[in-house]
Parts: C-alpha cells; sequence; structure tokens
C-alpha cells in the first residue's frame, strides 16, 4: 500500500477550490475593461458636440455581480447635464440624437467577449 502525502492533496484541493474564484475576477475585470472602454467612447463623442450643455453629459457605469453573472450598467448620471441625454443621443419630434449610445457598445462587444471568454476558459 502506497503513502499518500497529504499536504500534495491539501495543496491540489486549494488550487481547485481557488479556479473559479481566478476566473470570476478575471472576467469581472474583462467587464470592466469593456465598460470603462465604452464609457471613454461616450464621453469622447459627447464632447464633439456644438452644444455646451451636452458636452458636459456625465457619464459613468455600475458593476454588478450576483452568483455567477457580472455585468456593467453604462449611461448617463441623472443629475444636471445628465438630463440632457436622452435628446444627445435619441433626439426629440424637433431634431437631435446626433451622438451615439448604443453603438460604442456594439463596436467594444466583439472585443470585450474575446476577453471574458479568455478569462473564463483560462487557468
Amino acid at each position: 500500500m502506497a503513502m499518500i502525502d497529504v499536504s500534495q492533496v491539501n495543496a491540489l484541493a486549494q488550487k481547485l477550490a481557488a479556479a473559479p474564484l481566478k476566473k470570476h475576477a478575471l472576467v469581472a475585470a474583462a467587464v470592466k475593461k469593456g465598460a470603462q472602454n465604452i464609457k471613454e467612447a461616450i464621453q469622447e463623442d459627447v464632447r464633439g458636440s456644438g452644444n455646451k450643455a451636452i458636452r458636459r453629459i456625465p457619464i459613468a457605469y455600475e458593476m454588478k455581480a450576483e452568483g455567477t453573472s457580472i455585468e456593467a450598467d453604462i449611461g448617463p448620471r441623472k443629475e444636471g447635464a445628465g438630463n440632457l441625454a436622452n435628446i444627445a443621443f435619441f433626439g426629440t419630434s424637433r431634431g437631435g440624437g446626433t451622438h451615439k449610445f448604443y453603438e460604442h457598445g456594439e463596436e467594444e462587444l466583439p472585443t470585450a467577449a474575446k476577453y471574458v471568454q479568455k478569462a473564463a476558459s483560462g487557468l
């Protein structure tokens, strides 16, 4: 009968237990980086506006994690110039809507998805 080194078994068990936590952290970092890129793209877009108030629309993101799901909610803040976001992005019956919003997310999605997939399958 062969002797089993318990310390090696414990080390392997710790490594296996930590793997999902490491993956979760790597996936969260990839989602956060994608959200930051989208936020910066939207901010750059509105800074190019001819309207002084629209140039000041504050954009933010909020990370949310529930179970194995990680997401980022990106949008204008509901204060001051942020109240003009609907006009800037979607317009009114009189016009507006000349700035991109969802399009920036669509542009970032393939890159973010690649990094999320790499983080989820890595280790």
